[in-house]
């Protein structure tokens, strides 16, 4: 196909912008759409020979080095301040935001967040091969190293993926700082299964929690190279897991052996559901660490901590991730009652599952829509953050601490275990919307 040119800044806009201290070295090679306002690509900004911009979002703040060793597309995607793109090679962003400091190696990310770097104890946000997909937000200074691939996934700060991992649908927290030994670490070659035999999703994972783990004060989280991670898993803060090992179900601080399966093979119909309670058990529990992390960035992020419109915008749209993580695991679980539903003609011809199970899978499904309609929205479960906790940052603030994982690490321990308690409560609060209709009609 044969571009249209005059969708594309003209030659002598294109050098309007070099007027504006916008850094072009190949003006030949560079294409801008129209639709792209030039006062929104800053002074001080660099866009490299092969770069392509595109969408009326697209946003480039100053210092910001644009398809440094390699072509690079972005399409209404937000680029803030110092920011790399491309650092190995080519990149291509769509629908994506890039909070200050980031460095991206070589792949591709959409509908994601990156919310910036704020220590350079490691020299990259992304390696090589990266691919970032929908609904994945890495917090301050979390990274992933070469051909790793996440989505619907929630990286806390420090957090680092090692290479060659598929890391969806889960929760990482943990860790103190930013130094080797101090922050949650997934090894090379691990996998978190997220897609059942049976064709489900209900699956999501929580290592750490939200309710906690953003105070940043937790001890880390250790998965080690070459793990088989099969979801929905839940794992204690201190967790460890040794190599090469087989990881299901749930485990605590301390290191775990995890478990190897036996030799032969069953009857088995992937039709017929087992344990299905305990599925949506974790799964609220997964619902209930996001909407704490809804609220800590509404009103403890935005409200509170945001000093400039830019900071304020960055952590809008990790919320919108946040809330989008909500909703997904949401849809998820519904598709899995639907299926729990539909297995129920072919369990009563089989009998292959026991008069209690079979009661209980019918109770749920009963309860199910009441529980879903509490659930659907997380900013209903809102309760007043502390005084204790507000004041404590602001107290920060004063004092001269701006970067985020300074000042929450810098907040008292009465304001935090005030913090801790709030959001607590909100998720008890979800778990609670599932017991209590669980309770009625027994």
């Amino acid at each position: 196909m044969i571009e249209n040119e005059n969708s594309y800044y003209s030659p002598d806009q294109l050098r309007k912008l070099q007027e504006q201290g916008v850094i072009l070295p190949d003006l030949s090679s560079v294409r801008i759409g129209r639709e792209v306002a030039a006062e929104k690509i800053s002074a001080g900004s660099t866009l490299q020979p092969f770069v392509r911009i595109n969408g009326s979002k697209t946003e480039i703040h100053a210092g910001a080095n644009i398809g440094m060793s390699g072509p690079a597309t972005l399409d209404n995607s937000w680029i803030g301040e110092n920011v790399v793109v491309g650092s190995l090679g080519a990149v291509t962003l769509k629908d994506t935001v890039v909070g200050p400091g980031s460095i991206l190696g070589s792949g591709v990310a959409e509908q994601a967040v990156l919310l910036g770097k704020e220590t350079m104890v490691n020299d990259f946000s992304t390696g090589y091969g990266f691919r970032i997909r929908k609904g994945t937000l890495y917090e301050e200074d979390a990274s992933s190293a070469q051909h790793t691939d996440t989505k619907m996934t929630v990286l806390f700060p420090w957090t680092t993926l090692g290479s060659n991992i598929n890391f969806c649908d889960v929760l990482l927290a943990g860790g103190t700082g930013p130094e080797p030994g101090y922050f949650s670490e997934v090894g090379s070659g691990t996998i978190h299964f997220n897609f059942s035999i049976r064709g489900d999703k209900a699956t999501a994972s929580l290592f750490g929690d939200a309710s906690s783990g953003v105070f940043l004060d937790q001890q880390r989280l250790f998965i080690g190279g070459n793990n088989s991670l099969l979801g929905p898993i839940q794992a204690d803060f201190g967790g460890m897991t040794a190599a090469d090992v087989r990881i299901n179900g749930s485990f605590s601080a301390g290191l775990n052996f995890g478990h190897s399966l036996p030799k032969g093979k069953i009857d088995y119909d992937p039709r017929i559901f087992l344990g299905a309670l305990g599925i949506v058990k974790k799964q609220v529990n997964v619902l209930a660490e996001l909407t704490s992390l809804f609220h800590w960035y509404q009103q403890i992020r935005i409200s509170c901590v945001a000093q400039t419109p830019q900071q304020k915008f960055i952590y809008e749209s990790g919320l919108r991730i946040v809330k989008s993580n909500h909703q997904e695991r949401l849809s998820q679980l519904q598709r899995f009652m639907d299926a729990i539903a539909n297995s129920h003609s072919l369990t009563i011809k089989t009998n292959s599952v026991s008069k209690n199970e079979f009661a209980e899978q019918i109770h749920l499904l009963g309860r199910w829509s009441n529980i879903q309609k509490q659930l659907v929205e997380p900013a209903h479960f809102e309760l007043t953050v502390p005084n204790l906790l507000t004041d404590n940052i602001g107290e920060q603030q004063a004092q001269g601490k701006t970067a985020y994982t300074k000042l929450i690490q810098s907040l008292s321990q009465p304001g935090k275990q005030a913090g801790k308690l709030w959001l607590k409560s909100i998720t008890e609060n979800v778990r609670n919307v599932f017991v209590d209709e669980m309770k009625k009609g027994k």
